[in-house]
């Protein structure tokens, strides 16, 4: 049996903390930078939780921005960018329930010319409730690495 069946932990990057899980109120949040320049590809894996405050709906979502670490001006980093696909819409996945988990997988040909940091931003959204939360939180699972990840 080939490894890569056998044995899947040896070709994937499954430690990388896109957004520390958290109760978090409407708004934006991002995560922290990635470095993803040796890899090729994801999948964003979001774990939505318990909401509190009892709102009526809720809607969480989940997009990816780059940037080049040394774009800008002098090699410092540059803009982030919204992650868009080859028709120009932006990559996303949107949870809409409580207690449970949504992906989006990534093909890290789809960053902006010389992006090679990453990073989730999360914009959550309520109707009604007293000061509604939601539990979230993100791993970004990475994959098609030149060398097997460690």
């Amino acid at each position: 049996m080939h490894p890569s069946l056998a044995n899947i932990g040896a070709y994937i990057k499954t430690n990388t903390l896109a957004l520390a899980p958290a109760a978090r109120a409407a708004g934006t949040v991002q995560g922290p930078t990635l470095d993803v320049l040796s890899f090729r590809s994801a999948v964003l894996a979001v774990a939505v939780g318990a909401a509190t405050g009892a709102p009526t709906t809720l809607s969480a979502t989940f997009t990816l921005e780059s940037r080049g670490s040394t774009a800008g001006p002098e090699g410092v980093p540059g803009d982030w960018a919204a992650v868009v696909d080859r028709d120009g819409q932006t990559l996303s996945v949107v949870a809409t329930a409580v207690d449970g988990a949504v992906e989006l997988d990534v093909d890290f040909s789809f960053l902006g010319d010389d992006h090679d940091q990453v990073r989730v931003k999360q914009v959550l959204a309520f109707t009604g409730g007293t000061s509604p939360t939601l539990a979230t939180g993100a791993v970004l699972v990475l994959g098609g690495s030149n060398r097997l990840p460690v």
